[in-house]
């Protein structure tokens, strides 16, 4: 059994080659995105999360209310059907109670 596989004892002369530059333009690389997805490949890219920036104008601290829970369900459904944060629904009743 020969343990040479093929190339001998001289080296390989790769001088001549020469890499073919990547194309990869918007068309060609959408035409295959859609080969893709017609035989049914999904793909496997990450998907960047973003964050969400916020800057708030002042400092926020938190406030933890002991209160009965049809108190609390009151202020949950309060928020819930005006899409106010309880920091902005604190801030209406406040505002509301001119405090």
């Amino acid at each position: 059994m020969s343990k040479d596989l093929g190339f001998g004892k001289t080296k390989l002369d790769l001088s001549g080659f020469e890499p073919q530059p990547k194309a990869a333009d918007d068309e060609s690389l959408a035409s295959a995105d859609a080969v893709a997805e017609k035989a049914g490949f999904v793909s496997r890219e990450p998907v960047e999360r973003l964050a969400r920036v916020r800057k708030p104008a002042e400092p926020y601290d938190t406030a933890y209310i002991r209160a009965p829970v049809s108190v609390i369900n009151r202020l949950k459904a309060y928020c819930n059907e005006s899409g106010l944060s309880y920091g902005q629904a604190l801030e209406e009743m406040m505002r509301k109670a001119g405090i």
